[in-house]
């Protein structure tokens, strides 16, 4: 229904049934794979720090410090040296959560440092994506990624560095970009330049076990070799280590309920994530993760990629924003999909499964009100 993009009711009771109640992806492993790098995202109205420990193994906590609330971590991204340091008491804690520095409680009475370290949060590594859940309760993280890994597999997307970060702020309802995402019935009238490096009906739908939808396009124009500037000319950056011949014009375009946009080049793996910040807005970090030899060549270069996806992306999101606009027309009612948009309805019909979670649990909860 239109109200389930325009509604401020609908958003909230989304951020807490959908989007806190279960596994979002907030980024790439190779960004928290060493000890102490840290990546920051805010999920509604809470907030994720992700680090690397001193064994190096990533662990997850809320951002906020255990004194006062303030949150700890400002930027999205970085590296401390041993401790994350409260900015406003100063309050200090290891790269395992522990509070270990608390200026001016040495004379607090049965003050336990055990007591006051940062607050879990559950977080899990899939084929490397990072993946938390501030309920506790998901389910087994590899079964919601299900056939999904095999895919991540195969493009070795765990042993991938990032290359590359655009940001947005989007106009548009985050169900609207997965949808547009999902389909390239748009193309020809809105992305002309990767119209004419993939035919926009040359693709296929692909289905499995996990809490996905995706498929495949095919570079069709002959002399190109990825998705890039320049006619898609890939230029000296080598292929994705283990992929087949086949695999050399074919792309892999997913999305991991509900946040994760996985699109997987001969060369690159590019990572969309959305965070809903209103009935008509979005944040969305798109990434770009490349072989670790070609990102250490003296010559890497992933512009053509960059600038390539900026371009399409922001075509993206003009049309998403158009449709948000129209959404919230006094009389408009849902249109009819084509035999082409297959992987929206499968979208749609995650959305609609949490939707019917809610209205068939013992205390029915109102989702459109």
């Amino acid at each position: 229904p239109p109200r389930a993009f325009t509604d401020r009711g609908v958003f909230e009771w989304e951020l807490e049934n959908i989007f806190t109640d279960g596994w979002i992806c907030v980024g790439h492993v190779s960004q928290v794979a060493q000890r102490g790098r840290y990546l920051m995202r805010e999920i509604g109205s809470e907030c994720v720090v992700v680090i690397g420990g001193e064994d190096n193994q990533p662990r997850a906590f809320l951002n906020v410090c255990r004194h006062r609330g303030a949150r700890i971590v400002e930027e999205s991204e970085g590296k401390v040296n041993k401790r994350l340091q409260c900015p406003y008491h100063a309050w200090s804690y290891g790269l395992d959560g522990r509070l270990v520095a608390a200026p001016h409680m040495d004379g607090v009475e049965d003050f336990d440092f055990s007591c006051f370290g940062l607050i879990p949060v559950h977080l899990a590594i899939v084929g490397g994506l990072v993946l938390v859940d501030l309920s506790g309760d998901a389910p087994d993280p590899v079964t919601y990624v299900g056939d999904l890994v095999s895919h991540l597999e195969r493009y070795r997307n765990e042993d991938l560095v990032s290359g590359g970060r655009l940001d947005y702020t989007v106009d548009a309802n985050w169900k609207g970009i997965a949808e547009n995402y999902n389909e390239c019935l748009h193309c020809p009238g809105i992305h002309p330049e990767l119209n004419a490096l993939s035919n926009y009906m040359s693709g296929e739908e692909i289905q499995g076990p996990g809490s996905w939808c995706g498929g495949t396009m095919y570079i069709t124009a002959e002399d190109a070799s990825t998705m890039a500037k320049d006619g898609g000319h890939r230029s000296s950056r080598p292929m994705i280590s283990g992929l087949e011949p086949a695999d050399e014009r074919t792309i892999l375009y997913f999305v991991l309920f509900p946040n994760a946009l996985v699109s997987m080049h001969p060369d690159y793996v590019m990572l969309h994530t959305l965070y809903p910040r209103g009935p008509g807005r979005t944040e969305v970090i798109c990434e770009f993760f490349f072989e670790k030899r070609a990102a250490e060549a003296p010559d890497f270069d992933p512009s053509d990629a960059i600038s390539f996806w900026d371009q399409t992306n922001r075509e993206d999101w003009y049309v998403c924003e158009l449709a948000q606009k129209g959404l919230g027309a006094r009389n408009y009612t849902s249109g009819r999909y084509s035999g082409e948009e297959g992987t929206v309805h499968e979208f749609d019909g995650m959305v609609a499964e949490k939707y019917l979670e809610a209205l068939e649990s013992p205390e029915p909860q109102a989702v459109f009100s």
